[in-house]
């Protein structure tokens, strides 16, 4: 895993958040630690979250824009042979998710991985609580 990398997971909250305290209190220490305990970490706690994130066009364009580093929705549209108007979409689907960031370049809209990470690292705890609140569609946790 490179250092630059958004880790996603699965209802992992208070794993994660416990993790930040301890990140914390070793810093307030003074301790040194590896950057990467430190890498921006995106939690969904709810399941259609992550079916949304794992459909199978999503996961082709976050593997485009984390390998070609394409320069506009357009030459992302044709590097995977999709509509203008389906990419799009999609786009904004994992913008909504928080995995994507969009940056402005003139006239055009350049996909990115969310601040600017160049992997993604997904990490689902099994057994799986479906019965999650809907009260709570992500947390996010940043550290």
């Amino acid at each position: 895993m490179t250092t630059n990398t958004l880790k996603i997971t699965y209802g992992q909250r208070d794993n994660n958040q416990r993790a930040a305290r301890e990140r914390l209190r070793r810093a307030e220490a003074g301790e040194e630690f590896d950057e990467q305990e430190a890498a921006f970490i995106l939690n969904f706690e709810e399941l259609a979250d992550v079916e949304r994130l794992m459909r199978r066009l999503n996961l082709q364009l976050l593997d485009i824009i984390a390998s070609e580093r394409p320069e506009s929705i357009r030459e992302t549209a044709r590097l995977v042979d999709r509509d203008y108007k389906e990419v799009h979409r999609n786009l904004k689907e994992l913008e909504e998710l928080g995995v994507i960031e969009f940056t402005r370049d003139g006239n055009s809209k350049r996909p990115i991985l969310r601040d600017g990470t160049e992997a993604i690292d997904l990490s689902i705890t099994f057994p799986i609580d479906t019965d999650t609140s809907d009260s709570t569609s992500r947390q996010e946790t940043s550290a």
